[in-house]
């Protein structure tokens, strides 16, 4: 896993308002949209978060 996977991952877990998920723009710790969805597209394929889309916004969360 690449550094900016692990950091990506880490923020998903320790989430939003609960470990563990959160929407995407609160828990971006790059503070740059277009690396963290690139980042996000990563994790996506390895099976270890989910992503949903509502709206403008993704919803994330750790795969169990």
């Amino acid at each position: 896993m690449t550094p900016k996977e692990q950091l990506l991952l880490k923020s998903i877990t320790e989430g939003m308002d609960e470990p563990g998920c959160g929407w995407l723009h609160e828990l971006d710790p790059f503070n740059n949209s277009k690396v963290c969805a690139g980042v996000l597209s990563s994790l996506l394929k390895k099976d270890l978060v989910t992503s949903t889309q509502e709206d403008d916004c993704y919803w994330v969360e750790i795969k169990v």
